[in-house]
């Protein structure tokens, strides 16, 4: 019932506008704020008994184990700060004490691959299997400075108390620089239940395997996010209940502040360094646990003179929560209230608070008003049913996007192949001119089984941070920005619009600055499902024109708007048009008919 729901809730929102990425948003990587230390990841292992039960490759499972932990503590880079802890592993079964049995064999540390070297060599399954107790002891092997993270290997389920979900939900309740991820060694049933909840409440991922190489695998995917987490990075700033003491945000900075449970409003001043400038502010973040998130943007004068305002929603039931929104005070004229006063104040309001601390970044963008405003062209709406001039076959090779908007790498246009885990978003940069439109396409291999409940989703932020990628902008044969992935070969495919100055934009959130855009891909499976190829083909497309010219005094009159022509609809439009209207009526209904079996009592036809 909650997933109908919040599916249904997302097409909604989607449909007012509201400023999200993802399709089905949920558990993800914790956003790294700008708290200090140096971090590290403790790798715990699972040294009960069990581990001595063969695999369906003819091995045992300790000796998986080793072997995928020897080739992974070769390849971990000698900076990063790792250690290793074991829980089952000095007192048998039932003995005294063996629910407390938990050693850490390697402190946190740098440079130490001989001696885990050593522990993975000594690794021997015996005891019982205390996971909640040796959660608690990682989590002090880590201490509280920044980004931390635990990477919990086991074959079954805790025999011992404490509850290890609950561990892992206590662990991160209050500290967004923590999570817990899981790798399910293989498990039953009873034992994925639980070792996914660790996962779910620590903020972190699940993955299932069942034999040597793909114990590799995962652990070198965990063990390398591990130190790309999700981040936010800014200087640290502490949003006020009132313009009272509100911390200024100054334009051409980014700043990093957080929501909490107890959160209702946060105020901030932005000053104005020009006058008849137009200000952008966008707000990106993670939504680090299951829940929702619900966030009201306003930008205003201190006067109260209204200027923008957007809603930014996240919803945390399955996988996906990036959120990001944009407001600006541009309103038509460099004379009017919101291009002259001298600050503006930003409220970010939580009408649905988080269950836990959620930080997130505010970039700030000021420019003057263009001396050539009325001589630019109109702001445009994306091409409809458009198609790659580049063909999407990874001919440019393997890469690796970044984990958050900060640490994407450049990526010049063309194709490119990726592998994507579960609830896994990477992130490219790429320059982008005046004129000039975004295209990208991330498909499957068309040689591969597609993974069970498969989703693909694609965003475009501009360089503020916010989503501005055209959602009902298609390709030539109707691909879209987010879809299941069904077969092999499936594709998801976006465009932007042309990025254009407007002086006036309204709730209209196309790309309205020049400079560095991201690409963001994001990839959803059943749990437990390994890495998935992808083939990643992002092109910059059209002329570098329009630019403003902020050198001058400012034109006073961008009549070439207002003279143009009205907008049309040609045929093909009007059908997408009614088709999306269409579906509108369809989502509302659908809720109207689940909340009224609901009530009815009726569960088990939702």
């Amino acid at each position: 019932m909650r997933s109908i729901l919040a599916v249904a809730a997302l097409i909604a929102a989607l449909a007012l506008g509201a400023g999200t990425l993802s399709p089905a948003p949920a558990t993800a990587a914790p956003a790294a704020s700008s708290s200090g230390g140096s971090g590290g990841l403790v790798i715990v292992l699972d040294a009960s008994g069990s581990m001595a039960d063969p695999t369906p490759d003819g091995g045992t499972r300790i000796a998986a184990a080793q072997q995928a932990l020897g080739a992974v503590i070769d390849d971990l880079p000698a900076r990063n700060r790792v250690g290793m802890r074991v829980f089952g592993a000095t007192v048998p079964s039932g003995g005294q004490g063996s629910c407390s049995d938990s050693q850490l064999l390697v402190p946190l540390g740098t440079g130490n691959h001989d001696a885990l070297r050593d522990a993975v060599d000594r690794y021997r399954p015996y005891g019982e299997t205390p996971i909640g107790y040796a959660l608690q002891q990682a989590a002090g092997d880590l201490g509280d400075g920044g980004r931390r993270g635990i990477l919990l290997v086991s074959d079954g389920l805790a025999t011992c108390s404490p509850d290890p979900c609950s561990v892992a939900a206590d662990l991160t309740q209050d500290d967004p620089d923590l999570r817990i991820d899981v790798i399910g060694f293989d498990v039953d049933a009873a034992a994925r239940q639980q070792l996914q909840c660790v996962a779910d409440r620590g903020r972190g991922d699940y993955l299932d395997v069942s034999e040597a190489d793909s114990l590799q695998h995962a652990l070198e995917r965990l063990s390398t996010r591990a130190f790309r987490p999700f981040g936010v990075v800014g200087e640290s700033v502490a949003g006020a209940a009132s313009a009272d003491g509100a911390p200024q945000l100054l334009p051409g900075q980014q700043y990093v502040d957080e929501v909490a449970p107890e959160t209702t409003a946060l105020t901030y001043l932005v000053p104005r360094e020009t006058t008849g400038s137009t200000i952008h502010v966008g707000l990106t973040g993670r939504l680090p646990q299951a829940g929702s998130l619900t966030l009201q943007a306003t930008l205003a004068t201190p006067e109260g003179t209204a200027c923008d305002a957007t809603t930014i929603t996240a919803l945390g039931e399955d996988r996906y929560s990036v959120f990001t929104g944009r407001v600006s005070a541009a309103e038509g004229s460099p004379a009017h209230a919101c291009a002259t006063a001298e600050q503006l104040v930003l409220t970010v309001e939580s009408q649905t608070p988080p269950e836990a601390l959620v930080p997130f970044e505010l970039r700030i963008a000021e420019n003057p008003w263009p001396s050539n405003a009325s001589a630019l062209p109109r702001p445009d709406d994306a091409q409809r049913g458009w198609e790659l001039a580049t063909a999407a076959d990874g001919a440019a090779g393997p890469a690796v996007g970044g984990s958050s908007l900060n640490d994407a790498p450049e990526i010049a246009p063309g194709s490119y192949t990726s592998d994507m885990l579960p609830s896994e978003f990477q992130f490219f940069r790429v320059p982008v001119a005046w004129g000039q439109s975004v295209r990208v396409q991330a498909s499957l291999d068309p040689d591969m089984p597609v993974p069970a409940d498969a989703w693909g989703i694609l965003q475009v932020l501009d360089p503020v941070g916010a989503d501005v990628a055209a959602l009902l902008a298609t390709t030539a044969d109707g691909t879209r920005w987010a879809a299941p992935l069904a077969e092999p070969g499936a594709a998801v495919a976006v465009t932007t619009a042309p990025v254009r100055w407007d002086g006036d934009p309204g709730q209209v959130k196309r790309p309205l600055l020049d400079g560095e855009y991201i690409v963001a891909v994001g990839f959803e499976a059943a749990e437990g499902t390994t890495p998935t190829p992808m083939t990643i083909t992002i092109e910059v497309v059209g002329e570098a024109t329009g630019a403003p010219d902020y050198s001058g005094a400012p034109d006073a009159a961008p009549a070439a708007r207002g003279e143009a022509a009205p907008a049309t609809l040609d045929p093909a439009s009007w059908r997408a048009l009614i088709a999306f209207a269409i579906g509108g009526l369809v989502v509302i209904a659908v809720i109207v008919l689940v909340v009224w079996l609901w009530r009815r009592g009726i569960r088990r036809y939702v």
